[in-house]
């Protein structure tokens, strides 16, 4: 017996944010997940304190990074 399927399209909604809300939410995201600001998490990161871990937390944190335009100049202006 055939069964006929009926395709529905479907809609996304898409939320474009501003560099600002992007790093704003970056800094939540680090400081509910790890309990230190985001500038203390970019630093471990440049000194490679997360290489070796493979925790879900630090993994999808390092996927956020590129959306918030912070740079390695960035982690040392906010250690100053």
């Amino acid at each position: 017996m055939k069964t006929a399927t009926k395709k529905t399209k479907e809609s996304y909604e898409v939320n474009v944010l501003t560099t600002d809300q992007a790093r704003h939410l970056f800094d939540q995201t680090v400081k509910e997940n790890l309990g230190i600001d985001s500038s203390e998490f970019i630093k471990n990161y440049q000194k490679g304190d997360y290489e070796d871990r493979d925790d879900c937390d630090i993994m999808s944190l390092l996927m956020l990074l590129p959306f918030t335009g912070y740079s390695a100049k960035y982690a040392t202006k906010q250690s100053r």
